[in-house]
């Protein structure tokens, strides 16, 4: 009998998953993403989640994989509404 390895794989890049539906670095990403928007809610006073998002994506700083990142989040913040 033959089994399949159902091993759950990151949605941006098809690496094994670690945590929710991405890998180690996407993970990374968004963890960084949740920290640094604190820094920006002090900085900036209150800021949405989705605008700082918003915000982030039209930097040419942001690195390539936050930007996929931020793309499933605001796919997800949009399926919320």
């Amino acid at each position: 009998m033959m089994t399949r390895n159902l091993e759950s794989r990151c949605i941006l890049c098809m690496r094994k998953a670690v945590e929710r539906q991405y890998c180690e670095y996407h993970y990374e990403a968004l963890q960084s993403l949740k920290g640094h928007y604190e820094a920006w809610k002090k900085s900036y006073g209150e800021i949405s989640w989705i605008e700082y998002l918003n915000r982030l994506q039209k930097i040419s700083h942001t690195g390539k994989w936050v930007k996929q990142v931020i793309e499933i989040e605001l796919k997800n913040e949009q399926k919320k509404r």
